[in-house]
């Protein structure tokens, strides 16, 4: 009489954790498009039955690997242990601490990188539940924001146009080395974009 195989939970995990960066590893160089089961299981030198053993199928899969730390920065990580310090700083002053934070993180994160400019051509399930994992980020930081924004100025709008401009920054320095008279491949051109986004920070919102 056979006898059911029991896989011990530290190899169970070490599988899990394979699969895991497999999904960054295949959606960085090829895409949403071509991204399946077979890829990562072969990425990862693993059986495909294990996917749907460990995740259930491939989309729960991409939505684990989309709360990985090497996918995306968490606010425990933007935020540093400094939550009672940033609690009490203005509007702009955290919103400028909160973008060069995470632009620092993601620069960090070139595998996250190559992910986002697929998603900037492609958009589907997968990329979506992608998007719900960095929204959480964002809003679970700027829970410290105890001020009220000046009157008149779009709160939503404003964070809009800088994280899309932070985004962009960080994926074209990918390929190019400058842009617009700026060098993206050095800490000094960086502290350019930065030290902008505090001034349009310090005064929208002072």
């Amino acid at each position: 009489m056979s006898r059911l195989k029991v896989v011990p939970i530290r190899s169970r995990e070490i599988a899990k954790n394979r699969l895991i960066r497999a999904v960054g590893r295949v959606l960085a160089r090829e895409g949403f498009a071509r991204l399946g089961v077979s890829a990562v299981a072969r990425e990862a030198g693993l059986d495909r039955s294990l996917v749907y053993r460990y995740f259930g199928g491939l989309k729960a899969l991409v939505a684990a690997y989309g709360q990985s730390a090497g996918f995306w920065p968490t606010a425990e990580e933007l935020l540093a242990g400094e939550g009672e310090r940033i609690r009490g700083l203005g509007p702009g002053r955290l919103m400028g601490l909160f973008f060069r934070r995470y632009l620092e993180a993601i620069l960090r994160r070139p595998e996250t990188l190559d992910i986002l400019a697929w998603e900037a051509v492609e958009r589907n399930d997968l990329t979506r539940g992608l998007e719900a994992v960095r929204a959480k980020t964002a809003l679970e930081f700027f829970e410290h924001l105890e001020e009220d924004p000046p009157a008149g100025v779009d709160l939503t709008a404003l964070v809009l146009i800088l994280y899309a401009a932070a985004n962009f920054l960080a994926v074209r320095s990918r390929l190019l080395g400058h842009l617009g008279g700026v060098d993206l491949a050095s800490d000094e051109g960086w502290e350019r974009v930065k030290a902008t986004m505090d001034l349009i920070l310090d005064k929208t919102l002072g």
